[in-house]
């Protein structure tokens, strides 16, 4: 890492000499400015500026403006998004502060792969806009949504190329091009490709203690040291027409995302005493993976009489995914095998029609779709456990949906918005093509939401919302996989869904928000760890806890003195579970806090400094022991080049040390690496402001649980 703590000194010596440079420049001149020019101050030798206020506040988040935003000066909206208000990149992808991973749409268009982001230029972006309160037409388990607009389309070709070179403890590298032409008569032809690879290096402590039953007073052990590797190869294409007629729009577009080749590999050394005596063992992993998907979507967007607007999106998915893992204990000659291959197949299709009468927006519509899911799996050992044995799942569900929401504007004041979805799923799960009626389901929801906003100088918006979470396939899955010699993994069929009742009350005031949200869980779904005593192992797998509340803030505040522009970010949230036999209370209160900080160097050059802290506490069952990191980006544009150079966790700080301790057993895992990296992205642009696919995915919690 020697290369990287010197590519960082001297990004942070061109930093400070560039804003040293600017701040002397800032002291010369005159000052009898005319009252229409901007207004500036000196306040401890800092020059502060009015500045244009980009963000927004609404009655479901906020919005952002791209016109003029210095962010817009990154190559990519990817980049670009990871430096707006309530968006968190700790993780290296992007969230909603507070929220969790959200759907995101470009032009009513749902993102099915974060290539989109990449090719899309930030430039070509109008607005963005960040909803943390999403209406009946998203799915039910949608608690966050992310609206791209891009700007009109220009007529002519269009092309964008990329390339991006990361180093770490293992090299990775990526690349991607999108081509679009759009004519005077409304077409729009469009194809992206992508392709690339990504790796990383990773120290691994674990530790697991627990109590056997028969033996209360004897507390036992098992400390696990590894040293992981991966590495992995994907590619994505895509390609499509949109037709643009009056006010009517058509299109449709097929996509084929790919990973070929994906490698993980896990050597280690495990102490314990839970078996007859001492016993220190050695041990490999070897986990080899594929998959891929082909995605076919469908849409029409029409302006119909009475001023009636109808929207229809329809979908075909097939995935297919394999893999294989050979897990070998070298001093015991122990080995356990595990294969797997799943096919997954959804037929969906959404109806959506809006009206606006008077000063109120109505919306009606309804979804359908048909899932089906086939699992062959195989899973022995050289002791023939058994517990390990191999068997086919299949899983059928279809689902119906009907919505209806409306926004309501009496005045300039005042905004009270709603609505209501009903849906109702019906499952069918066979194992060995025998049908088991407990885990074979049909129920139905309803979910309300209803909201007040008022808006004169302070924004408030007080709502009610009620979500449902259905577990993915993979969580299902009855099989066990190896963890270390005393631990296994494994899923749970029995799993239910999990409904949410969430309060919120939403303020803002000039460049500060403030996010508040008081939820119910029911069935709120996490994993635990108990001890199996006729298989004499530990196991983790997914339950539904029981019911708790929790009690979330979420702050932002903008600031801006001249050069510098920081927003200051943080994250409150308590909860009151309980849980476990023995019954155990996770209420210790988690926070996190980070502070991004964007400067305006002389020649057209932009960086941005973050840091992130993650404190102490809990969620759900799991135990944070906090950490921190900092990283650093510079960007600069020069005619069609685009040159983005970055660090990320740039002193070695970051950990991931979390502890979940439930029934008998504690366990405690802490991970070194993966994190530290610098990376320098390169993109050219052919004109800008293309066309945009506008179609956009029917179900896509469905496709996610894939």
């Amino acid at each position: 890492m020697k290369n990287l703590k010197f590519i960082v000194t001297m990004i942070l010596l061109l930093t400070a000499s560039n804003l040293r440079a600017q701040s002397m420049e800032g002291h010369t001149g005159s000052n009898s400015e005319p009252d229409s020019m901007k207004y500036e101050k000196e306040l401890m030798e800092v020059v502060v500026k009015a500045s244009r206020k980009y963000v927004k506040p609404t009655s479901r988040g906020v919005k952002v403006s791209m016109i003029g935003n210095p962010v817009a000066k990154l190559g990519s909206a990817s980049d670009a998004l990871k430096q707006l208000p309530m968006i968190d990149a700790s993780k290296g992808g992007i969230e909603v502060l507070g929220y969790g991973s959200p759907q995101i749409y470009i032009n009513n268009k749902l993102v099915r792969n974060t290539s989109e982001l990449s090719m899309l230029s930030a430039d070509d972006i109008k607005d963005v806009e960040i909803i943390t309160n999403p209406s009946s037409k998203y799915g039910t388990d949608v608690a966050s949504v992310i609206l791209i607009r891009t700007r009109k389309p220009n007529e002519g070709f269009h092309a964008v190329a990329a390339g991006n070179a990361t180093m770490s403890e293992a090299f990775s590298a990526s690349g991607d091009v999108n081509v679009n032409y759009h004519t005077e008569s409304g077409f729009t032809f469009f194809g992206d490709f992508a392709y690339g690879t990504a790796a990383y290096k990773q120290k691994r402590y674990y530790r697991e203690e627990f109590f056997i039953s028969g033996k209360p007073e004897e507390l036992f052990y098992t400390q696990t040291h590894s040293n992981a590797r991966s590495r992995s190869q994907s590619l994505s294409a895509d390609g499509g027409v949109n037709y643009d007629f009056g006010k009517h729009s058509v299109g449709v577009k097929y996509s084929f995302f790919r990973t070929p080749k994906s490698h993980y590999t896990d050597h280690a050394n495990t102490e314990t005493d839970a078996r007859s005596e001492l016993s220190t063992i050695t041990s490999s992993t070897d986990l080899n993976s594929q998959n891929s998907m082909h995605h076919l979507n469908l849409f029409g967007d029409f302006a119909l009489p009475l001023s009636i607007g109808l929207r229809f999106d329809a979908d075909y998915v097939n995935s297919f995914k394999r893999s294989s893992s050979a897990v070998d204990e070298n001093e015991s000659s122990e080995w356990v095998r595990n294969d797997n291959h799943t096919v997954s197949n959804l037929w969906a299709a959404k109806l959506v029609l809006t009206r606006k009468v008077l000063n109120t927006e109505f919306e009606i519509g309804t979804d359908i779709s048909h899932t089906f899911n086939n699992q062959d799996f195989t899973s022995i050992a050289s002791d023939n456990s058994s517990f390990l044995k191999p068997g086919e799942d299949d899983v059928k569900q279809n689902l119906y949906a009907v919505f209806g929401s409306f926004d309501w504007t009496p005045d300039k004041k005042w905004n009270v918005y709603g609505g209501i979805r009903w849906e109702s799923t019906d499952s069918r799960y066979r194992h060995d093509n025998i049908l088991n009626p407990e885990l074979s389901r049909t129920y139905g929801n309803i979910l309300p939401n209803l909201g007040v906003s008022f808006n004169s100088g302070i924004h408030a918006s007080l709502f009610y919302r009620a979500s449902v979470y259905r577990p993915g396939y993979q969580s299902l899955d009855n099989n066990y996989i190896y963890v270390t010699p005393t631990l296994w993994e494994t899923g749970n069929p029995e799993l239910r869904t999990t409904l949410v009742h969430r309060i919120g009350l939403n303020l803002s005031y000039k460049k500060f928000t403030l996010q508040s949200s008081f939820r119910i869980n029911e069935r709120n779904t996490s994993a635990v760890y108990c001890h199996n005593d006729e298989k004499g192992i530990n196991i983790t797998k997914p339950v539904n806890l029981p019911r708790y509340n929790y009690f979330q803030i979420v702050a932002v505040q903008q600031l801006d003195f001249g050069f510098w522009h920081p927003t200051l970010q943080g994250v409150f949230y308590v909860q009151d579970l309980k849980y476990g036999a023995p019954q155990r209370k996770y209420d210790k209160p988690l926070y996190t806090l980070s502070m991004n900080n964007r400067f305006d160097i002389p020649g057209s050059i932009y960086a941005y400094l973050s840091v992130f802290c993650m404190g102490t506490g809990n969620q759900d069952v799991v135990y944070s022991h906090g950490s921190w990191q900092a990283s650093l980006t510079v960007n600069k544009i020069w005619k069609n080049w685009t040159f983005t150079l970055s660090a990320n966790d740039l002193f070695g700080t970051w950990r991931q040390p979390f502890d979940t301790t439930t029934n008998t057993v504690a366990y405690s895992s802490n991970r070194k690496g993966g994190s530290q990296s610098v990376s320098l992205s390169v993109r050219y642009t052919l004109n800008s402001a293309k066309g945009k696919y506008k179609g956009k995915t029917a179900r896509q919690d469905e496709i996610d649980r894939f």
